[in-house]
């Protein structure tokens, strides 16, 4: 006979304050808060509100032009027939 696993469920994780979860929807609630923290802005750093500001600034540079439609069919048609996309979705 083959070797079979037991299937394992994380159903309890301990809070900051020590208390554990109790239920499978406390714990993914306390997984999702952990790993995705709501953004504070108060709470950024110098360097965190930096990032910020050039992320919502637009770049204008002269590199920075509008394609044009012929640039686009250019790339499209130099697409391999018959090949699957990557994980982009983009076939190379």
């Amino acid at each position: 006979m083959g070797k079979t696993r037991n299937k394992q469920t994380l159903t309890t994780l301990q809070r900051p304050d020590g208390t554990v979860t109790e239920t499978t929807e406390e714990t993914i609630e306390l997984m999702l808060e952990h790993l995705f923290p709501e953004d504070d802005p108060q709470k950024n750093k110098h360097q965190q509100k930096e990032l910020t500001l050039q992320t919502e600034q637009s770049i204008n540079t002269a590199d920075d032009k509008e394609f044009t439609q012929d640039e686009v069919w250019q790339i499209l048609e130099g697409f391999k027939d018959k090949k699957a996309p990557g994980p982009n979705g983009i076939t190379n």
